[in-house]
């Protein structure tokens, strides 16, 4: 058993210096085209994110300046992809030109030389966009005694390449001085993703309403939390009814509870929150966009998750319910009752808080956070102001 471990592990490193080789081989029979866009995001499983939102922009805007491919992983089915956009699977012959040949290469995911096998060539603009505009949970260089060799050496691997970062507040900025292992460029105009944001819902709640059959005159509560290493069912007990009797008697209105746990249970089988669920809640886990959830969300409970500070844009009620603050195991940057935010750490202080919410005390907390905190730099133009960037460079 031991010498077939070492064979696997010695046949994917051979497997690995080959395609990085092909692909060196496409980098040297070659050229750039200048119009030519490569996307990819969650290590090429999903459309999504901030490259989902830069490529709609694009398309609406521009459809004509630019070629668009998006790749994914063998197996990966996309049926919301618009039209328009060309897919490529990676690691194939196509892959391997396509990622040698695109001028403007997106990613939300740090591309390690063995994730991407891209070398980057004279022509060639890489803007990492990052998966959130401001987060809790310490990350990178931060915590890098908790990171893996491979992912600091895929994550400074990355960072050398990297052409453009770009970042939704002030705060988020200094973070990725300090701990992104990266020097060059920040573009300080907001995060394209959140763009959704400072439009109008409509259309996307009757999207949603008529996918998951829901009634679209009741409001939304959005349950997200965040994931444990240990996937423990216990940091997510959630009094569902109780909940929705606490805000149908302070609003005079029915509310339905969408649940979206984290993407990484959904490859954790027995990890099963949704067998406690009852018929009001809703499981949107596999919801291909987050932020269409946010738009359409009437009040936003989480933990450490980034979409508080997306969802803080909005001036909607948001909670944290956080049932292991003494012991959750990634650190955070700021303390939990620092932030604008009503923290609860059991049911009953959830429903305490649902039941005392104060609007207007909230919404002028959340003013001074935004604006004198982290210093927000989100308007609802970031892929405006990046396509200007393109245009510049």
């Amino acid at each position: 058993m031991v010498y077939l471990s070492k064979f696997m592990l010695l046949f994917k490193k051979i497997a690995r210096n080959i395609c990085f080789i092909i692909s060196l081989l496409f980098r040297a029979f070659t050229e750039v085209h200048k119009s030519r866009i490569l996307c990819m995001s969650y290590d090429f499983t999903k459309y999504s994110c901030n490259p989902k939102y830069i490529t709609e922009y694009l398309l609406q805007n521009c459809p004509d300046e630019y070629e668009i491919y998006w790749c994914f992983k063998k197996g990966i089915s996309i049926p919301q992809l618009p039209y328009g956009i060309k897919t490529v699977r990676w690691r194939s012959l196509r892959y391997f030109y396509i990622v040698n040949t695109s001028a403007f290469i997106f990613s939300n995911f740090r591309l390690g030389k063995f994730g991407s096998y891209l070398k980057k060539r004279q022509g060639q603009r890489y803007i990492m966009t990052w998966h959130s505009s401001m987060g809790i949970k310490k990350i990178e260089k931060d915590v890098e005694n908790t990171l893996s060799i491979e992912y600091i050496e895929a994550a400074q691997y990355d960072s050398s390449m990297c052409d453009l970062i770009l970042s939704g507040c002030r705060y988020r900025t200094e973070v990725i001085r300090r701990a992104f292992w990266y020097n060059g460029e920040i573009l300080e105009k907001g995060t394209p993703r959140n763009d959704a944001l400072f439009q109008s819902s409509l259309d996307i709640k009757d999207k949603i309403c008529k996918k998951y059959n829901l009634n679209p005159d009741v409001k939304f509560l959005l349950y997200a939390p965040t994931f444990r290493k240990d996937y423990n069912l216990e940091y997510y007990k959630f009094d569902w009814k109780d909940v929705q009797c606490v805000l149908q008697q302070k609003y005079k209105e029915i509310y339905c509870i969408l649940l979206r746990l984290h993407p990484n249970f959904l490859n954790n089988p027995s990890f099963d929150l949704t067998k406690h669920l009852n018929d009001s809640v809703v499981n949107v886990t596999n919801y291909h966009d987050m932020q269409e959830l946010l738009a359409i969300s009437d009040i936003l409970v989480t933990d450490y998750s980034s979409s508080l500070f997306d969802f803080a844009l909005l001036y909607r009620p948001c909670f944290i319910y956080s049932t292991d603050v003494a012991s959750y195991d990634r650190g955070t940057y700021l303390n939990l009752n620092t932030l604008p935010f009503p923290v609860a750490t059991t049911n009953e202080e959830l429903l305490n808080n649902l039941s005392c919410f104060n609007s207007e005390e909230y919404i002028n907390r959340m003013k001074y956070f935004n604006s004198q905190v982290i210093g927000t730099y989100e308007k609802g133009e970031a892929c405006k102001e990046l396509y200007n960037w393109m245009n510049i460079m």
